[in-house]
């Protein structure tokens, strides 16, 4: 740099400093000027730093009490735009004086760090208060269904969560909110729609450029599902998330994960057993070490030379150095599990689990301090060192060093040892493999009997296994079962190193016991099958999910013991698999039943499909990937084309005796009612069947045997079970008519002798199979049931009273939500025989109908929304109910269906 350049860079500087403090007494002038001559961020901001001097003799380091202080001389009534220019002078301010204070040789790097994170804090929590008090006026306060006042927590990650935020960082947060409702004002909205506002107002304010700068880029893409998920979640979906689909990455950026403002027990109950697993995470290595790969790739780019942070031997490496040991050790030692850095250094060095601690922390320090006065240069977020000889020179000054070759020097010094430590973290002969391995050599011990009782159940307690003895009983007890000691040598050798490898598998579960009763019973199905062995040997992601579903759902858990070819879907269908359509369902059938050979392998191949059908739904409606309502559609379209093809089948059987029967099938309908109807099935739901036909008298008696085949073809039980449970009872006369009616007959007592509950059925009444003349017959006649001329109060009085019998002979067997589900669709059901259209027709499942009475503005747009949301919920908590029970302990019941339904009926 020549001399010319340096001397009028002084030049300007000086004068700067003159113009604004000449006349101003302070004990922190030379720091100040020693800023200036360092920061073209503090040249831009001297009113600001002006001001500051002219008030503070910044002596006192300043703690949250103190920021929030301060800050509530920033009104809550002020217009956004006056609010976000206040709150931006207020963060010019505090970052002045910190590295003023700095400069100033008054704070470390380690104060600084922890100052600005605790200014951020009451920034993000004041403006956040601001925001709500701003949507207060339109949408009042969000509230829980039983009335309580709603909570948004804030969850600090990154450097802010660790409280050694950077000059210019982004600011990563994930939000969430107590729990579902909806708020009180005068226009009302759920809570999740709420607090989505409520995050991109204070989004807008804190980050947007203005002429006043900005406050803090945020970050949210943490958040789960990152940008393709909600900007706020509930507590509940949140929980269910982290339980069932949370990754290692996730648990990676976790371990800085701190709450804002509060102490909540969730936070602890939630996040803490997510990131800390209750044993040596040896689990976790693998996914480590690819981090670490692509930390080691990224390392070479050439433009990552000069990045201090993500360079070689940069703050990266050192964070990642910290966070592979507290993942791994964590869970058995809670004094590592430190958000802060320099804390959980410490910590490993008291805990003897990392050398060199010492030297990391003066690299550590150092990298930081040198990334601030990076930042605060031009208040950008950069980590690359500069090429420019002038802004070397500044960085240079801001850091102590008289040159930049010398500051350059010490970097290098520091880098070289952070590499080092890098790249001996995770090694392939490191102490985890050698853990890992002395645990594997222990359990095969066990599991052949090597080492006495007391040593065995010792060894299971230390696992995680609550009644080690009981446990060890049954590991006992299989192993000398008659079907495993007539097992071949190499069937043998074949299962000993499979139990190895699912006992270190089970140690990292939570219910350790139950969910072994549960794979033993698997075992006792498959041992003999050494293909089915060899495939959960081989694939331990399969054996990871097989125990995950163990652990958390008795549903697909029995699927799994009682029809152990259901594995074979667990190896070739991911859980992203989307539900197919009718036409791809039929095909995939067809595929299956190619090569069948006997009634027998037909009807356990129609039984296998429905079965794996339920397992890929299963597991795609637990993992998020399809909802409740999409599943029942799907469930719907299984059952649909299982009964199509029973009846072809049927026709064909029958053929050989009754050649006439192609004749009757083209005469002949099967008309779904109730759940197949409406498309809304459940795995548990019966199958409400009506037979109708348009044959000849002298033909009766064929059409009736052909149904008689359906039915049997149907509900009888084969190895793989039953395909449905079949009702016929909706037919005319119920149990006491005729099992299958003409058309003609069935129209006839529709118009005539029809109880009202029955047109309330046949609003949910679809043909599944049958002519042009029988679906031209059969929707007319919904048509003219419909419009039939009704007395509204009399329909209500008939409905409510149906709904009471329904009550009184099912009080000991609805289940959770199903009483408000079926509210909902009397309530439905009686508005379209009220209030007829054309367009209810052809529509059979609730949600479309609630759809078409809000499009005839039969319903308010507030009750569709609420009736729509809490027809979903009840779906999802009945669907739940069976997959997942314990989802009950969270689950809401909606309470709006109860209070539409009565002010429409009660008001007749």
């Amino acid at each position: 740099m020549t001399i010319y350049k340096s001397a009028n860079f002084f030049a300007v500087k000086d004068n700067l400093f003159y113009k604004y403090f000449a006349d101003l007494l302070h004990p922190l002038l030379p720091a100040a000027k020693h800023l200036l001559y360092v920061s073209n961020y503090a040249c831009r901001q001297v009113a600001n730093l002006q001001a500051l001097l002219q008030e503070d003799d910044c002596s006192m380091a300043f703690a949250k009490k103190d920021y929030e202080k301060l800050l509530t001389v920033v009104s809550l009534d002020l217009p956004h735009h006056a609010f976000a220019s206040q709150i931006r002078q207020f963060r010019h301010r505090q970052l002045l004086r910190l590295f003023l204070r700095e400069l100033a040789n008054l704070a470390t790097t380690q104060q600084t760090m922890a100052a600005w994170s605790d200014c951020a804090d009451t920034l993000i929590l004041y403006t956040l208060t601001y925001c709500k008090q701003q949507l207060s006026h339109k949408y009042g306060t969000p509230r829980h269904e039983n009335g309580d006042e709603a909570e948004l927590y804030i969850l600090a990650m990154g450097k802010l969560g660790g409280r050694e935020l950077n000059f210019s960082s982004d600011v990563d947060l994930i939000f969430a909110f107590s729990a579902a409702g909806c708020t009180d004002g005068a226009e009302r909205i759920s809570n999740q729609q709420y607090y989505t506002k409520v995050a991109q107002l204070f989004t807008q304010l804190m980050q947007t450029m203005t002429a006043d700068g900005f406050v803090f880029r945020i970050d949210l893409r943490l958040r789960p599902n990152g940008d393709s998920g909600p900007l706020v979640q509930s507590l509940e979906a949140l929980e269910t998330y982290y339980q069932e689909q949370g990754r290692d990455w996730e648990r990676y950026a976790m371990v800085k994960a701190r709450l804002i403002g509060q102490q909540k027990v969730w936070f602890t109950r939630l996040i803490k057993p997510f990131v800390y697993r209750r044993y040596v995470d040896f689990s976790v290595i693998e996914s480590l070490r690819s981090m670490k790969a692509m930390i080691e790739r990224e390392v070479q780019l050439n433009s990552m030379l000069d990045d201090i942070k993500r360079g070689r031997g940069g703050i990266r490496e050192i964070e990642f150095i910290i966070q592979c040991f507290q993942l791994i050790r964590g869970g058995r030692l809670p004094q590592i599990q430190k958000e802060n850095a320099l804390e959980a250094l410490q910590a490993l060095k008291q805990e003897r689990l990392l050398a060199h601690t010492d030297v990391l922390q003066q690299a550590y320090l150092f990298l930081r301090q040198l990334e601030n006065t990076l930042q605060i240069h031009g208040d950008q977020q950069t980590h690359s060192l500069p090429q420019d000889e002038l802004v070397r020179m500044q960085i240079a000054m801001a850091m102590s060093y008289e040159r930049w070759e010398d500051l350059l020097e010490k970097l290098q010094q520091y880098r070289r040892i952070v590499s080092h430590a890098f790249h001996g973290v995770l090694g392939k002969a490191d102490v985890y493999e050698n853990e890992k391995r002395l645990l594997f050599n222990q359990l095969t011990s066990l599991w052949q009997g090597h080492v006495e009782p007391g040593m065995a159940v010792n060894l299971l307690a230390s696992l995680g296994f609550k009644e080690a003895e009981r446990c060890y009983q049954i590991i006992y007890a299989f192993r000398h079962a008659p079907r495993c000691r007539r097992l071949s040598q190499a069937s043998r050798l074949r299962l000993d190193r499979f139990m190895v490898l699912l006992l270190s598998e089970l140690a990292k579960l939570q219910n350790t016991d139950a969910v072994l009763l549960q794979v033993i019973r698997l075992l006792e199905s498959i041992v003999s099958r050494s293909a089915y062995l060899a495939l959960l040997a081989e694939k331990p992601n399969v054996l990871q999910e097989l125990l995950h579903w163990f652990a958390t759902s008795p549903f697909i858990t029995s699927l799994l013991v009682e029809q152990p070819f259901l594995l074979e879907v667990l190896v070739d269908q991911d859980d992203s698999w989307q539900p197919a359509n009718k036409e791809e369902l039929r095909k995939s059938l067809q595929a299956r039943l190619t090569h069948c050979v006997g009634r027998e392998e037909y009807n356990e191949i129609l039984r296998q499909f429905k079965l794996m059908c339920w397992l890929l739904a299963a597991r795609s409606e637990l993992s998020g990937h399809c909802d409740s309502v999409r599943i029942g559609r799907f469930l719907a379209d299984v059952a649909e084309v299982i009964i199509n093809e029973v009846l072809a089948n049927a026709c064909t059987a029958l053929a050989e005796r009754y050649p006439e029967i192609e004749k009757i099938k083209s005469n002949f309908a099967i008309i779904a009612y109730g759940k197949l109807g409406s498309q809304e099935m459940n795995y548990d739901s019966d199958v409400d069947l009506v037979f109708l036909h348009a044959a000849e008298r002298a033909e009766e008696s064929l059409v009736t045997r052909l149904t008689q085949k359906i039915l049997h073809m149907l509900t009888m039980r084969a190895q793989a079970g039953v395909l449905y449970a079949v009702d016929t009872r909706l037919r005319p006369s119920g149990a006491s008519g005729l099992l299958v009616s003409h058309i003609d007959a069935f129209i006839q007592y529709q118009y005539h002798s029809a109880w009202t509950w029955e047109h309330q059925a046949l609003l949910r009444a679809r043909i599944l199979y049958g002519n042009t003349q029988l679906h031209t017959a059969f929707n007319q006649l919904k048509k003219d049931v419909l419009f039939l001329p009704r007395d509204r109060a009399i329909l209500a009085k008939d409905i409510k009273e149906m709904r009471l019998k329904i009550s009184k002979n099912n009080e000991d067997k609805v289940k959770p939500a199903a009483g408000e589900l079926i509210d909902l669709e009397f309530l439905i059901q009686f508005l379209m025989l009220a209030y007829p259209a054309e367009e209810f027709v052809f529509c059979t499942h609730n949600l479309e109908q609630l759809t078409k009475l809000y499009r005839q503005k039969i319903l308010s747009k507030l009750q569709f929304t609420q009736l729509a949301k809490a027809y979903n919920d009840c779906h999802q908590i009945l669907h739940f109910y069976l997959l997942q029970p314990n989802f009950l302990s969270v689950a809401k019941f909606p309470k709006q269906i109860k209070e539409i339904s009565e002010e429409f009926l009660l008001n007749k």
